[in-house]
């Protein structure tokens, strides 16, 4: 017999959901605007982007597989803030970055890998950054490229290996 609900289920591990798709479905939750929490049986695709409130995305060891499009990318200004943790997830393969903060976003990336992006985190202008046990791998450019002499990254317990350009890259020309 067809069991259609075991049927969704299995597509959506096999072909995905947009992360926007979870975005859009999450609710205040642990004093988030949004809380996002993702199934690690899950492989969430495209990218996301959040430019005011604050979100918490729970990645409990999911994929978010960026197709060769954009990143995550926050961007908060003083009229509207905007604050991001990103947690337990592995975000990769994005042809720009793979998660960015911009404007005077602030935030947290915990326990993350970052792999085959172009660059794995990029930080431009007044963000405040806290970067915590992630691994930046195989980025095409840089593993964590910080624009100007703005932004600041709190970078402790992280991994970098086989970037291109380099690892880390303080000042990249833009």
């Amino acid at each position: 017999m067809f069991k259609p609900i075991g049927f969704i289920l299995s597509i959506a591990c096999v072909f995905g959901i947009s992360l926007q798709d979870a975005f859009n479905s999450a609710e205040p939750a642990d004093g988030y605007d949004k809380f996002v929490s993702l199934d690690a049986n899950t492989i969430y695709t495209g990218g996301l982007g959040l430019f005011e409130g604050s979100v918490k995305i729970d990645g409990n060891g999911a994929v978010i597989d960026l197709q060769l499009g954009g990143g995550i990318w926050v961007y908060g200004e003083e009229a509207y803030p905007c604050h991001v943790d990103i947690q337990e997830c592995s975000v990769q393969n994005s042809e720009y970055f793979g998660i960015s903060f911009a404007g005077t976003s602030t935030g947290s990336i915990i326990n993350c890998n970052l792999i085959n992006n172009d660059f794995g985190i990029k930080l431009f202008d007044s963000t405040h950054v806290v970067i915590k046990n992630c691994n930046l791998i195989s980025n095409t450019t840089y593993g964590l490229g910080i624009y100007s002499e703005i932004p600041t990254a709190e970078i402790t317990y992280c991994n970098a290996w086989d970037n291109g350009e380099a690892d880390y890259m303080e000042n990249c020309p833009g």
